[in-house]
């Protein structure tokens, strides 16, 4: 099963083993991400910030950040996804290493984390989390610049309006 995950993934891996860098961290969600997330938002939800990265022996990791809930996808093809109430994080970090920037959780007891994150994206994804969770201070913090930003705020905005339209259009009634 591993050789069939690395002929799947093995040009991203490779780049990002070779490189230091996940070429899919700073993308914009995939359809299949949003079908994937829209029937655990809550209604009033609105999305915040998200990251696209790595889980260990799990492939890509997806986390959503909306007002009151952290969203988690560990995997491409497996339909679970943690929903996890932001008062019940009592433990954030975020770190730069070897393959880009890990972001780490602590929520009721579990662990989670996502590496390979796109420097940017985790910057003001980090930076949205600590408005509603105690996070430790940046370990090598990123300097973002004006174009940085906007890049992030497109991707951001890109994904809020996916979700919630796609959420309205599912709950509309039909004439």
């Amino acid at each position: 099963m591993a050789w069939l995950d690395f002929l799947k993934n093995g040009n991203e891996l490779t780049e990002l083993l070779i490189e230091g860098n996940n070429p899919y961290s700073a993308s914009l969600l995939k359809d299949s991400d949003v079908e994937q997330l829209l029937p655990h938002l809550a209604h009033a939800d609105q999305v915040q910030a998200y990251v696209l990265g790595r889980v260990v022996m799990a492939g890509r990791g997806l986390w959503l950040l909306t007002q009151q809930h952290l969203l988690i996808s560990e995997q491409d093809n497996d339909p679970h996804v943690h929903v996890l109430p932001l008062s019940q994080l009592s433990q954030a970090e975020c770190l730069k290493g070897k393959y880009g920037y890990t972001l780490r959780i602590t929520a009721a007891g579990q662990r989670f984390s996502v590496y390979g994150t796109s420097a940017h994206m985790a910057a003001v994804f980090y930076q949205k989390l600590s408005q509603s969770v105690n996070c430790a201070p940046v370990a090598k913090p990123t300097h973002l610049d004006a174009d940085d930003v906007a890049q992030v705020q497109h991707h951001f905005s890109d994904a809020a309006s996916r979700l919630q339209h796609s959420s309205l259009t599912q709950t509309s009634p039909t004439v």
